[in-house]
């Protein structure tokens, strides 16, 4: 069981005024596109926000609305919020401004965080790793925990704390296929 975790932020997440999961992608608002792509893999979806009241119209009402449990931690805060609260074991995260999240990216990172037995699973776009666009074991939450409880929302000292592998995705993976 799979559930999928939108990091869609706060005050940050604004373009001209207007919430940047709510930009029109594909004829919808992009959280719905998300939400949508999204489904096709996993059991639940959480949006983690700290402006629920913003986005809450354009959610399925089986779309879970959460906001961070350490506010003003930026993603550490709602990548923690949407650990501690998903119901299975392994989330897949992306951030508000995905514009193609992609089940087959999604899948073959759960296969090496499952043949590799680690706690998260990152894709590499162009040489650059995206810790926000991964899969993670719900038992990262003790170590998210203790990191914020400690001041520490640094990415990297997150990564350097848990087992990780990298999925070097080619070009022909980034369709939505």
């Amino acid at each position: 069981m799979l559930t999928g975790v939108i990091l869609a932020g706060g005050p940050n997440d604004y373009v001209y005024g207007r919430h940047r999961s709510l930009l029109p992608h594909h004829g919808e608002p992009l959280i719905q596109f998300q939400i949508k792509e999204m489904r096709k893999i996993v059991d639940e979806m959480i949006v983690v926000t700290n402006t629920p009241r913003d986005l809450l119209p354009f959610v399925p009402p089986d779309t879970r609305i959460i906001t961070d449990f350490f506010q003003n931690k930026g993603p550490l805060g709602g990548l923690h919020a949407g650990i501690s609260l998903a119901r299975t074991d392994v989330v897949w995260v992306i951030e508000s401004d995905n514009l193609a999240p992609s089940t087959r990216i999604a899948s073959r990172l759960i296969k090496n965080l499952l043949k590799f037995d680690v706690d998260g699973a990152l894709p590499v776009f162009n040489g650059v790793l995206k810790p926000f666009e991964g899969v993670y074991r719900t038992s990262t939450k003790t170590c998210l925990t203790g990191l914020l409880q400690a001041g520490d929302t640094t990415t990297s000292t997150f990564l350097k704390s848990i087992n990780t592998s990298s999925v070097v995705i080619q070009p022909d993976m980034l369709s939505l296929k």
